[in-house]
């Protein structure tokens, strides 16, 4: 044990799906409920509509660059860390961009990357660390935030996905990807988890390994976001002369 700050868990260890996960899983639908109810006096009181969005962000990216600091000063793979090539550090740069510029554009990025937050919570790779450490802080505010950033920009700031969205998210995201993979097998990493599963439990322990792994990853990530646009609130179709 070394502290707050310390390379290793302290007193308090958090284990997936223990009472620890279920009230901080808790506690995040609560808040992302707020938003909803509140969503007309959030969306008409121009001060609390500018300003929140932008302090949540200051906090999260102020543990943002302290977790930074933290790997570098333990040797905790800092490099690794610092490049924003994984899907939740994706979303977190859009969520930042958000809550200052609030554009529709970016949404239409931000809506799918956000899932990687949601798996976050869903499947949380902690490494034990509690409350009682300043990882387990950081780890669900800045995972908080991106899905604060996705419920607000829906809820108040009303953005709806355009009608090609989906396509243009796939047709970013396939070439990135693949990028993404040499990037993983050059480098030995696992960013967007394209080299294998995630060191905690999750659903993709169940896909092989090798070239199987990547493809049933790949199907699966394409059926999510399909069904994710499918949901989503969509701009109304444009009419035309006829």
């Amino acid at each position: 044990m070394g502290g707050f700050f310390g390379p290793e868990p302290n007193r308090i260890i958090f284990a997936e799906y223990g009472p620890l996960h279920w009230l901080v899983v808790a506690i995040l639908v609560v808040c992302l409920a707020l938003v909803v109810i509140f969503r007309r006096a959030l969306r008409e009181h121009a001060g609390v509509r500018r300003w929140l969005p932008i302090g949540f962000g200051v906090v999260a990216w102020v543990f943002e660059i302290a977790y930074h600091v933290w790997t570098y000063v333990h040797d905790f793979d800092f490099l690794a860390a610092l490049f924003p090539f994984g899907l939740c550090a994706i979303s977190l740069w859009l969520a930042a961009i958000l809550a200052i510029w609030r554009k529709p554009a970016v949404f239409g990025f931000h809506y799918f990357t956000a899932v990687g937050a949601v798996l976050t919570f869903a499947f949380p790779d902690l490494g034990g660390y509690g409350p009682d450490h300043f990882r387990f802080w950081h780890f669900f505010l800045i995972h908080g935030f991106i899905l604060f950033m996705w419920v607000w920009c829906l809820a108040v700031e009303q953005f709806r996905l355009r009608r090609d969205a989906y396509v243009r998210f796939v047709a970013v995201m396939l070439p990135y990807a693949a990028i993404i993979y040499i990037v993983d097998r050059v480098f030995h990493q696992n960013y967007l988890y394209l080299a294998g599963p995630t060191a905690g439990s999750s659903p993709l322990d169940f896909f092989g390994t090798g070239w199987a792994y990547v493809a049933k990853f790949a199907g699966l990530a394409v059926v999510v976001f399909f069904l994710m646009y499918l949901a989503a609130p969509k701009e109304p179709r444009k009419l035309t002369a006829g």
